[in-house]
């Protein structure tokens, strides 16, 4: 999973900042449920893109001095909840999050409830994968986890994919920002 932006441009964190940025995925020939190999082998999967919107910025791009860059939104990918989309998968499956942060600052995404197996860093694998409960990723990186849910989950279990440094508001008005669930 790699990120791609402006990155050492004039003008490139401006465009960064204001969500000039994507998503490559590459897969491996001939195994398409594979991440990087037989022990990364998934189900399910879902691209998580960690971002957030400070209002001031896009109100004057070309004048705000990035030194006051104070983000009020926090978003996955491109949206905060109750507007995220869930990621539906079933008991007893091995779903991969393919995690992106395109944001300026460090998020640490979770899994309340479960732990996942950090695959890789930058789309470099692991030669022994570590579990964790939530992995911090810097601004620009990338990783590929993978989370098994349980074999007794009930049908309508949500577990939350959320940001565990806690940015769950939207501009102070209430909860929402990075978070969505596994259904």
């Amino acid at each position: 999973t790699y990120l791609y932006e402006a990155g050492p441009t004039p003008n490139g964190e401006r465009q960064i900042a204001m969500g000039m940025y994507g998503v490559l995925i590459v897969r491996p020939s001939g195994a398409p449920l594979q991440a990087y190999g037989p022990a990364s082998t998934f189900d399910d999967e879902a691209v998580l893109v960690t971002s957030e919107i400070d209002p001031a910025l896009n109100a004057a791009p070309t004048t705000y001095d990035l030194r006051n860059f104070s983000p009020k939104y926090f978003l996955f990918n491109g949206k905060a909840y109750p507007d995220t989309a869930p990621i539906d998968t079933n008991a007893g499956r091995k779903v991969l999050l393919r995690l992106v942060n395109a944001g300026l600052e460090n998020h640490s995404v979770g899994v309340l409830g479960l732990r996942y197996r950090v695959l890789s860093i930058d789309a470099k694998p692991f030669a022994q994968p570590h579990t964790a409960v939530a992995e911090t990723l810097s601004a620009g990186q990338t990783a590929d986890v993978l989370v098994t849910m349980p074999a007794s989950a009930p049908s309508n279990m949500k577990y939350a994919v959320y940001d565990s440094n806690l940015r769950l508001l939207n501009n102070g008005q209430g909860f929402g920002g990075m978070l969505t669930f596994l259904t």
